[in-house]
């Protein structure tokens, strides 16, 4: 949103007049911030169309920086006799500017992050019990016997297999495996 940088303390003249000038920055589309000068009559005259008249001069953009901070320092920098060639500027270049209005916002504050969580909590299992004990529980078992404790543990848990939520700490690798078939055998008699 613009916002006014600077004012000048000084009278800024030219043959048509007094004015009041004041140096205006905002963040352009690029996230460069721009500035330009505004001129505001101070001595309008007594006539019936005195909008127009009253009508500040705006310049075109007169400094380009990558920070605010810059932007003020320029403005800060600028002298009374710049202001008048930017007063020059702005006659020479004088386009119709409507200001406009202040938007506010709808929100005070963003939308509550979305997380979704995966079905399944923790590593993936090596092997998918049902797909093949689907086949054969006997093969079931014989590859159940090439996993170590750990992976056997964890198809237990990825799978749910162990719906009493017993301990199974104290269980030795053949109870977990005759765990994992006697759920899977249990699982597809049911299907059937």
């Amino acid at each position: 949103m613009p916002e006014v940088l600077r004012s000048f303390d000084e009278t800024v003249l030219d043959d048509s007049g007094a004015y009041h000038a004041r140096v205006i920055g905002a963040p352009a589309a690029d996230g460069m911030w721009e500035g330009w000068l505004e001129f505001v009559p101070l001595n309008v005259p007594d006539v019936q169309d005195v909008e127009d008249v009253a009508r500040p001069l705006i310049s075109p953009v007169e400094s380009r920086q990558p920070e605010r901070e810059y932007l003020t320092y320029w403005a800060a920098g600028l002298t009374v006799v710049y202001a008048e060639g930017a007063l020059r500027r702005a006659r020479n270049s004088r386009a119709d500017v409507r200001a406009r209005a202040v938007e506010m916002p709808a929100s005070d504050r963003p939308a509550a992050r979305v997380t979704t969580l995966p079905s399944r909590v923790g590593p993936e299992a090596v092997l998918d019990p049902f797909a093949v004990g689907a086949k054969s529980l006997d093969v079931l078992a014989q590859e159940l016997r090439a996993l170590g404790r750990a992976r056997l543990l964890n198809i237990i848990s990825a799978y749910d297999l162990n719906r009493g939520s017993q301990n199974l700490q104290h269980l030795n690798d053949a109870q977990l495996i005759t765990l994992i078939v006697a759920a899977v055998e249990t699982a597809v008699v049911q299907s059937r």
